[in-house]
Order: C-alpha cells, then sequence, then structure tokens
C-alpha cells in the first residue's frame, strides 16, 4: 500500500470520522483483527483485496459507511458499489458507500465514474462531502 495511501486511510479516521459521524467505530478490513470484529456485526468475511478500506459503523444510526481510499485499482462506480452492496446486506444495516480523494485534483480524474447514490469526500477540504445523490442528502439508499 502506497504511503500517499495510507496517509488518505487515516485522515478518513482522524479527519472524517468525528466531522460527520456521530457515533464512530472503525474498522480497517485489511487488519485481521477488524476483519473478526466485522463478523460481530453479521458482516460475511471480508477478502482484503475486494474489501473497503475503511468501515465505519455509526453506532446512534446503526450505518455503515463504506470507504475508498482512491487509487487506480478501487473507487465508488456503479459495479463496485453494486458488489460492496452484496456482500454486505446480509448484516440488515444501512450502507453509505464513500470515494475518498486526497485532492480537488485526484477526483478530477475519477468524476465521471462515480456512482450515482455515492458521496465523495476530499481529505485537504475536510468539511465538505461532494453527493452524488438521488433522493437522499447524506444517507443510505435502502
Amino acid at each position: 500500500m502506497s504511503s500517499s495511501r495510507n496517509q488518505l486511510i487515516e485522515a478518513i479516521v482522524a479527519d472524517f470520522s468525528p466531522r460527520h459521524v456521530r457515533s464512530p467505530r472503525v474498522f480497517l478490513p485489511s487488519r485481521k483483527a477488524d476483519r473478526e470484529r466485522l463478523l460481530e456485526l453479521e458482516i460475511p468475511p471480508c477478502d482484503p483485496a475486494t474489501a473497503p478500506d475503511v468501515v465505519i459503523h455509526d453506532l446512534d444510526r446503526d450505518w455503515l459507511f463504506l470507504f475508498d481510499a482512491v487509487n487506480s485499482r478501487h473507487h465508488m462506480d456503479e459495479a463496485r458499489r453494486e458488489k460492496l452492496a452484496a456482500q454486505f446486506a446480509p448484516c440488515g444495516k444501512e450502507l453509505i458507500f464513500f470515494s475518498a480523494f486526497t485532492d480537488r485534483d485526484a477526483f478530477s480524474r475519477f468524476a465521471e465514474a462515480i456512482a450515482w447514490e455515492t458521496e465523495v469526500w476530499i481529505a485537504d477540504a475536510p468539511d465538505h462531502m461532494i453527493h452524488y445523490n438521488g433522493r437522499r442528502f447524506l444517507g443510505p439508499y435502502s
């Protein structure tokens, strides 16, 4: 994993989570211990190669925020969103799908590929989000 991707994951945990999640419980599916903790939420085992980079469980609303720290491999296009929706469906929690970028320049390279009914968070503007929304403003689309 590249250091810029690691820094983006750290920013999701340190900057996004306290600003936008009421009562966060953070999981990094790349870590074996966190994959085991996700099983407690009745989420089927995650393959680290295809799992989101960060999963945040909002304990107050019982929502799961699923984050891809965007690189050339993962971004929240329609196929990725559908695959993660199916993977996380057994847990019965509301899902919110995020693509995270370091800056607007990185975002601009993927803007056209981002799926509707997902969210974008840019680390160098941590108070703001871009909503590829349908009928909702930051929330699950169940």
